[in-house]
């Protein structure tokens, strides 16, 4: 199998891990890819990143979630399988162990896993002047700008009205997004085995509006109905403008997605009890202690 490097190249320890693996790599006769705009930074040869996408079967993606998700926009359209190894601070997506890769690289090239398909959102911002097609591993947010009013968005599915939201913005969220940003907003966790979309409001200024989950099939439209300054965020990067005669339609995409790596010892709860303290109890904890 052969193993391409994509790196968070502002955390020491992700170029220190990277530098380690690449001679690792090499002792193996097995090197890792690099594309070129990276390999400079670790001291190592890298290949034109058309080349990178053609050869590399599984790539290891060693930052936090911030890179994995950037890594996911890189590869969305090639088939590449995606493995994350955290080390930053709190990481949904990747959740492989540092301490441990090169053992989990070994259990990958013995085919000890299974590979989960994680769907993304769809979004088609129609404007005025032309429709722009976006994708979204985690999620699309509408938000408001530097103005600190709220916003009004008509919401609609299916072409039927729904609801219509005061508040500073809403998060369309897929499962995988379920424990980001929507999870701060009051959004529900949900597995990223279940097909859905989650709709959910940020900060609304109503005791009705709440979260909401829409089916695998569902199209959603967004639209502002009053002449507010909105902003249309990317899985937290690129940001697009919007007025109040634009409108945004989302649903999950049938071609666009992303292949993740799960290995056997990776449960989604055991993941959630560790990254979310569940069943954390400090009362107990102290008492242990002092005992």
């Amino acid at each position: 199998m052969k193993f391409g490097l994509i790196v968070n190249l502002s955390k020491p320890e992700a170029v220190q891990l990277a530098e380690e693996l690449c001679a690792w790599g090499r002792k193996r006769n097995n090197p890792f890819l690099l594309f070129a705009d990276e390999a400079p930074a670790l001291r190592q040869s890298g290949i034109p990143l058309d080349r990178w996408l053609a050869e590399v079967e599984t790539a290891l993606v060693i930052g936090g979630d911030g890179t994995f998700l950037q890594a996911a926009h890189l590869v969305q359209h090639s088939g590449i399988n995606l493995f994350g190894v955290s080390v930053g601070h709190l990481g949904f997506l990747a959740v492989g162990d540092p301490r441990r890769v090169r053992e989990q690289i070994e259990q990958i090239e013995k085919g000890d896993f299974k590979i989960e398909r994680r769907r993304c959102l769809e979004g088609v911002l129609a404007t005025e002047e032309k429709e722009r097609r976006v994708f979204a591993l985690n999620d699309l947010v509408l938000s408001k700008g530097i103005q600190a009013r709220l916003v009004s968005l008509d919401v609609q599915v299916q072409g039927k009205p729904i609801c219509e939201y005061r508040a500073d913005g809403v998060i369309v969220s897929t499962p995988t997004g379920s424990t980001a940003y929507a999870l701060s907003a009051g959004g529900p966790i949900v597995p990223p085995s279940l097909d859905c979309m989650l709709l959910v409001p940020i900060c609304a200024h109503t005791l009705y509006a709440r979260p909401t989950l829409l089916g695998p099939d569902d199209c959603l439209t967004l639209r502002p109905t009053e002449n507010s300054e909105l902003f249309l965020t990317v899985d937290g990067a690129d940001v697009y403008p919007l007025s109040s005669r634009d409108r945004l339609d989302v649903r999950l995409s049938r071609d666009h997605g992303v292949n993740t790596i799960s290995l056997p010892q990776f449960d989604y709860y055991d993941l959630l009890h560790e990254k979310l303290l569940w069943g954390w109890n400090p009362v107990s904890e102290r008492s242990a202690r002092r005992a």
